[in-house]
């Protein structure tokens, strides 16, 4: 009768501390989501024959507006996934609200005032930076003759 008692008592502690785990694992879960930060890119430039307004204001989940002229572009840090966005112009249009998401995959995004605005999709796109080329050879010859001059070999010599 001993025995049971103290099989139960393991039992009931093995529970509570797998419960206790996975409401760590889940709770971990949930900050990672609701606080994952993305920076946004916000493009008012024409997008093929569409053209851009030629002055916005705009406003990501109820913060300050941010303005924008026609061909700009602009970068915001945003936390979470689902947001919401207002946007106001100068000629007297009726102010355009909407919500949109960002996956949680990806650190940047390019949004688009234009195709949001005429309800074309995808106007949320991952935006990547590429790396511009490098040619090794050339540009590292030509930055010792810039800053050493000629006399630079001579110097290293003695």
């Amino acid at each position: 009768m001993k025995n049971g008692g103290q099989t139960n008592s393991r039992r009931k502690k093995t529970v509570i501390r797998a419960g206790l785990v996975l409401a760590w694992l889940l709770l971990g879960t949930l900050l990672f989501v609701t606080g994952r930060g993305h920076t946004l890119l916000i493009d008012n430039r024409d997008f093929e024959n569409i053209e851009a307004a030629d002055f916005v204001t705009v406003y990501v989940d109820r913060g300050a507006g941010v303005e924008y002229f026609r061909g700009d572009r602009d970068r915001l840090t945003l936390v979470g996934s689902k947001h919401r966005i207002l946007i106001e112009f100068s000629d007297g249009s009726p102010p355009f609200e909407g919500n949109f998401t960002l996956p949680i995959r990806d650190d940047m995004y390019l949004l688009s005032v234009p195709k949001m605005v005429n309800g074309i999709e995808p106007f949320v796109e991952v935006f990547h930076i590429a790396p511009e080329p490098f040619d090794d050879e050339d540009e590292f010859d030509d930055l010792i003759e810039d800053d050493f001059g000629d006399d630079f070999g001579a110097a290293m010599t003695g």
